[in-house]
Parts: C-alpha cells; structure tokens; sequence
C-alpha cells in the first residue's frame, strides 16, 4: 500500500513518522518545503503537488489547518485522479465542521473521489507511536486499504456514524478537554491565591480519578512564571490558543440556541485567558495573579 499525505505541520509529520517507522511508503507534499525535506529525510517521497500525490497513493491523507485549506487539497488531488480503476480514498484528520466535510465529500465524488472525515486525538506522541483515537465517519464504507491504515494511525477507532459525525465527534471531545482546561486555570489561580497547597489540590484531583491524562499535561502550562512567554514561546501558545477558539466556534455552531451554546461560547473566550497569552493573563502563573475565572 502506498499512502499519500498532504499537509506536515506538528501532527502531519508525526503521522507520517509512525508510518515511515513501519515501512509503509508515504509520498509527501506541503507548502512548506522545510517540513517536506524533513520527512524525506526520514524516509518519504517528496510530491511537487496534491495532483501527484493522487497519481501514485492507494489512500490520501489530509492534515490542514482549516475547512478552505482541506477544499483546496481536493481540488488539488483531482489532478492527479484521472484514469484510476477505483475511487481514491480520501481520509480528512481536519478539525472542522460537519457540513465543510459533506461539502468537500461532494466535492471529491465529482471526480471520482472517496472522501470520510477520520478526525484524530491524543497529540504528536500519540501520532507517532500509533496509539491515536480515530473518530471515523462513514466507517463501514471505507476501502480495504483505508482500513488497513487506520490500523496504524490509532489504537482506538470509533465508528462515531456517517460522514461527518467523526468531525461532530472531535468538537465535542474538544469541548470535554478545553473545559477541563479552563476548570484547571480557574481553580488553581484561585487556589493560589487564598495560598492553598495547590500541588496537594491536584494530588486530591488525581486520587479520586477526575484528573485526566491530557489535562495533567497542560498543567505546567500555569505554572509558567510571569513573563516567560515572549517571542516564539508566545507566538507557539498563542496559535495554540487561536486553535483552540476556531475548534470551539466550530462546537458552539453544532448546539442549539440557549445556555450550553452560551456556555461553549464563553469557553471559546477564554482560551487566550486560559493559555496565558489574553490582554490580562501576561504569561502569569497559576500560583500568581491569574486568579479569577478565565
């Protein structure tokens, strides 16, 4: 199997790592000709073009930051389409709406494209060690050998329901986690400051089992000191941030009119707040100044 993969930011060129590691033939393409020079690097084949990636992979996939990017992609891949005995499939790992999948799935059937929305979790390690959660719209329907790849991406596949719940799905996990972010940067601010032990609060929250993997990562993130976010270190969370909010305008969209859409919306606020790069936040700690809700 020869897979295709366009688009080798953070999580992109981890996917692909994982896939170099088992042997698989990848063919690589992104605008960024760093990030393509690394992975042949590593072991891929470099593409000039989405058109000559589709001419040579069995299955492609997509790693772009937006909606407008991932319909670029597949009208770049039609290109390279003609002429083929079978649909290409098309896997988007994209964080965007349900309907942005349903437009560029129609978009690819028009010239003879196979695409499902195969939205992922569980960052960069995960990606290259294959352990990722997959969440996969139109699961059943896939090609033999888009199921076969899934197998080396993630260590948990859901079948989350037809084209376009798996992205349904990843908002809605995404709203889970940015909750918890936000719950973490509340609390341990105002821990902080009424000069509560705030290490033994989070022993507290890991002993009885609230306390989850992904959020425990981002902890040390509050306790960066006041200051300490400048230059890169800042422009990195603050994109971080910036993700953070597209993903969660993309949630509060799929919720009906009332308090939890409000509620997904006041989430969506505080992220710059919650990662320490907000007008008030300055980088502060969480057992500094940053008390308060976020």
């Amino acid at each position: 199997m020869s897979v295709g993969y366009v688009g080798l930011g953070q999580m992109g060129s981890a996917m692909v790592g994982r896939l170099l590691d088992a042997a698989v033939p990848v063919i690589v393409f992104d605008l960024d000709s760093a990030a393509v020079e690394a992975m042949v690097d590593a072991g891929a084949t470099a593409a000039s073009s989405g058109a000559e990636v589709a001419a040579t992979a069995d299955v492609v996939s997509i790693c772009v930051p937006d909606a407008h990017h991932v319909e670029l992609v597949v009208d770049d891949l039609a290109g390279g389409a003609a002429g083929r005995d079978d649909p290409l499939s098309i896997l988007v790992h994209s964080t965007i709406h349900p309907d942005a999948v349903a437009s560029a799935r129609d978009l690819a059937a028009g010239w003879g494209g196979d695409l499902h929305d195969v939205c992922v979790a569980g960052g960069s390690v995960a990606a290259r060690a294959g352990e990722l959660v997959l969440f996969v719209g139109g699961r059943d329907d896939l090609s033999r050998a888009a199921a076969v790849l899934l197998g080396w991406y993630g260590s948990h596949v859901i079948a989350a329901g037809p084209v376009g719940a798996g992205a349904a799905m990843k908002l809605a996990f995404n709203v889970m986690t940015y909750a918890q972010f936000a719950a973490s940067a509340a609390a341990l601010g105002m821990a902080g400051g009424a000069e509560v032990d705030v290490d033994a609060l989070v022993g507290a929250w890991r002993h009885v089992g609230q306390l989850g993997a992904l959020t425990e990562q981002f902890l040390p993130i509050l306790d960066l000191p006041s200051g300490y976010l400048v230059g890169e270190s800042r422009d990195r969370m603050q994109a971080t941030a910036d993700i953070a909010r597209k993903d969660l305008r993309l949630a509060a969209d799929l919720c009906a009119d009332g308090d939890l859409r409000g509620m997904v919306e006041a989430l969506e606020q505080a992220m710059p707040e919650v990662f320490g790069v907000g007008d008030t936040a300055g980088a502060q700690g969480a057992q500094g100044e940053r008390g308060g809700t976020p």
